[in-house]
């Protein structure tokens, strides 16, 4: 009797044990789940604290760019629309008078071109200015069929000195055996594609013969033609324009 007795209490004694083990164990896994669930939240709660302010303009932190936007490369814009100027690439940049051996359809003098400044080209500055004197024919032996003065150098279309050349070859005209008539007035005429302004006036009454001048940013010139009228003058002082000017 005492035997089975102690058997029983020994038995009772290991199951309590048992059970004690069994119920640390789960309190146990129960802590680590706990603690394991933590963790996440430890390490995914800084990830979204983690998230960038909205950067100072002023601040010098680099920003991250769109994945879309290489970096060092910006974003591609719409192609210009704007249409590319139809004017001649002679009317870019500051133009200079050039002493061209053709002017329009006529030939430089050789032999029998002026000699000195026949017309006054007002205020020149060396070397800011350059003054181009010379004759023209319908061959380079002539006879001359225009005298030609102009002055380069400008900065702004300069009328007054326009006017002052105009009124310089009137005077050389008339002190050359010629009569230009009194009252006339100088006439707008088409100035083609260098801009500015041309203008013409009758320089006789006799025969055909006219005075014109061209006024423009850079340059300023005066012409006499000897043989032709003020309306045919202006065509051909726009034609040798365009081999002067340049």
């Amino acid at each position: 009797m005492r035997t089975r007795t102690h058997t029983r209490t020994g038995t009772r004694t290991l199951f309590a044990a048992v059970t004690v083990s069994v119920l640390g164990a789960t309190a146990l896994t129960g802590c680590q789940a706990k603690d394991g669930k933590d963790d996440k939240a430890d390490r995914s709660g800084p990830a979204v604290a983690a998230t960038a302010p909205p950067v100072d303009p002023g601040s010098t932190a680099a920003v991250t760019r769109p994945a879309d936007v290489p970096t060092g490369k910006a974003k591609p814009t719409a192609p210009s629309t704007s249409v590319p100027s139809a004017r001649p690439s002679t009317t870019d940049g500051p133009r200079k008078l050039r002493p061209s051996a053709r002017a329009g359809d006529l030939a430089r003098l050789l032999d029998g071109g002026p000699t000195d400044v026949p017309v006054d080209p007002g205020e020149v500055r060396h070397p800011v200015n350059n003054v181009l004197v010379a004759a023209y024919g319908a061959t380079g032996s002539g006879p001359r069929s225009v005298l030609f003065v102009g002055v380069d150098g400008m900065t702004e279309t300069d009328g007054k000195r326009l006017e002052h050349m105009i009124r310089g070859m009137v005077e050389y005209v008339n002190g050359s055996g010629g009569s230009v008539p009194d009252g006339v007035t100088m006439k707008d005429y088409d100035a083609g594609p260098l801009g500015g302004t041309l203008e013409c006036m009758p320089a006789s009454v006799a025969q055909p013969a006219a005075i014109c001048g061209w006024a423009d940013r850079y340059t300023t010139a005066v012409a006499y033609f000897e043989q032709l009228s003020a309306d045919r003058a202006a065509v051909k002082f726009k034609a040798m324009r365009a081999d002067l000017e340049r």
